[in-house]
């Protein structure tokens, strides 16, 4: 009877430690709900002339001699009007040891856009890229 007392009661446990895990995880009750204006963006807010560092696996791991290059491209979201352009090459950057710093393009029609950030690591030896997410210009 000992043996099929424990063994209900082991039962019993692996049935409710899913339900204690799941609990924990929960947000809080209190979670701060706003208008939604106040709810933040699903992507970072940057302006132009803005300076944004990306690193990634492909600018550390980097070649001396690698030419590094940093694209944005036009992401169409719901409400945003077209560019008349799909890309855009960040002229102005600065290659630091694990990382390379852009400043965003001053150029028309770019505000109020969403982009994403496209980094190429071109060498002697070999090509890499990496995607440096999206991100808001307004």
């Amino acid at each position: 009877m000992r043996k099929v007392a424990g063994f209900f009661a082991a039962i019993a446990l692996g049935a409710l430690l899913p339900l204690w895990t799941a609990n924990a995880q929960l947000p809080a009750a209190s979670a701060p709900v706003g208008p939604k204006s106040e709810i933040p963006a699903p992507f970072p807010d940057v302006t132009p002339g803005d300076n944004i560092v990306i690193a990634c696996d492909a600018v550390e791991k980097r070649a001396a001699d690698s030419d590094v290059r940093v694209v944005l491209t036009i992401s169409a979201m719901p409400g945003e009007s077209t560019t008349g352009y799909a890309k855009v090459l960040a002229t102005d950057e600065l290659l630091l040891k694990d990382a390379v710093r852009v400043r965003i393009p001053q150029i028309p029609n770019l505000e109020q856009h969403t982009v994403g950030l496209d980094v190429y690591v071109v060498g002697s030896a070999n090509a890499e890229h990496c995607d440096g997410g999206h991100m808001k210009i307004s």
